[in-house]
């Protein structure tokens, strides 16, 4: 697969997802986490046998792993049938966000209500977490899911919750290789605590609030990154140069 960092992906095939994980899902999960961290960047085109054979797998579950993720909206499949990471224009980035901002305001919401001091200090270790990490693009990303699914865990809604990550994942390869949003991760912090707080205060509609102003932020953020062709990856740069559809 050419333009791509072969020792990270490999980093990436060599995690831990499980001594007893079936190839589809092992190849699901793998391929999952590379487009998401953006080790396998949007553009990038997915060679099945490589993908194969650094996962020492057959192609079958690779290409079972690939149907998935195209519904997932990660994968595109093109013209003879050639895989390629799905690339996103800034409108679809806000539409994105701004489904996302309507649906976190009301898990949160309906969440805040079902708290208990045991989950909120779950979330408070997590927060802590996140502070020591204002430098580190992936580690924060890891965290910030945490942070984020642990606080609309309590909601009850799983379809709402299920929604909200697919959401998710589907901006995070952005993020991963924003410069703006990477030299910004200090300015993320305060957001954060202001949310914590109104949830110590079972301020279900404040909490609403702010983590609406809170995905919007970060949405800025990363259309700065389309408007100014940001980005840490030659791959996206080729494709936002043609892209005028900044909103």
């Amino acid at each position: 697969m050419e333009q791509v960092d072969l020792k990270r992906l490999k980093d990436v095939f060599s995690g831990d997802f499980g001594r007893f994980v079936k190839a589809d899902q092992l190849a699901l999960t793998a391929l999952r986490k590379a487009i998401i961290t953006g080790v396998l960047p949007p553009g990038q085109v997915i060679d099945e046998e490589v993908v194969a054979d650094l996962l020492s797998l057959s192609r079958m579950p690779v290409r079972q792993a690939m149907g998935v993720l195209e519904s997932e909206g990660l994968v595109t499949r093109a013209y003879k049938r050639s895989v390629t990471v799905t690339e996103l224009t800034p409108a679809e980035i806000e539409e994105i966000y701004s489904i996302r901002a309507t649906l976190e305001k009301l898990a949160i919401e309906r969440a805040v209500p079902r708290y208990t001091d045991a989950h909120l200090d779950k979330v408070r270790k997590v927060l802590d977490e996140l502070s020591e990490y204002n430098d580190n693009i992936e580690m924060f990303s890891q965290l910030n899911q945490q942070f984020h699914t642990l606080l609309y865990e309590p909601s009850e809604w799983d379809t709402l919750n299920g929604l909200i990550v697919r959401l998710r994942n589907n901006v995070a390869r952005y993020i991963a290789i924003s410069h703006v949003f990477i030299q910004r991760l200090h300015t993320v912090g305060p957001d954060h605590d202001k949310i914590f707080q109104a949830c110590l205060d079972r301020d279900a509609d404040l909490a609403g609030e702010l983590v609406k102003e809170h995905i919007f932020n970060a949405m800025n953020l990363l259309l700065e990154s389309f408007e100014k062709n940001a980005w840490t990856n030659d791959v996206v740069i080729a494709r936002v140069q043609s892209d005028d559809s900044v909103s």
